[in-house]
């Protein structure tokens, strides 16, 4: 399949999203007065996660047969995608939360990822 060390694998290499996710999740309660930032932090805190675990299922899925493989990230998309409709439902249902700041938060680490590719690749 691949080897080990790639240059995909060094990007992610000895990075964890534990520092950003615990300072959002901190300005999510100090702004949670406010719905427009404590949405956008919230939705941050979850995207940064999703992104994080999307990254640890591709790593280990490239080590899988290829049915297998699909499968699991199948399964894995699943989850993380349940897992953002569970947190945009709340915040519909919740008025303490602004849905679309929310949203922003919640696509922000991809889109910082996309932009950071193309930049690269030119």
């Amino acid at each position: 399949m691949g080897k080990p060390g790639g240059r995909a694998q060094t990007s992610m290499a000895g990075w964890s999203p534990g520092i950003p996710v615990l300072t959002a999740m901190i300005l999510f309660v100090i702004y949670q007065n406010h719905p427009l930032w404590a949405g956008f932090w919230l939705g941050l805190a979850v995207g940064i996660l999703n992104f994080h675990a999307l990254a640890a299922a591709a790593g280990k899925a490239v080590w899988l047969q290829k049915e297998q493989a699909r499968r699991y990230m199948t399964r894995s998309y699943m989850i993380r995608y349940g897992m953002r409709f569970v947190i945009l439902a709340i915040a519909f249902v919740i008025y303490d939360i602004h849905p679309i700041t929310l949203l922003a938060g919640l696509t922000l680490p991809t889109v910082v990822a996309v932009v950071r590719y193309l930049v690269r690749t030119r």
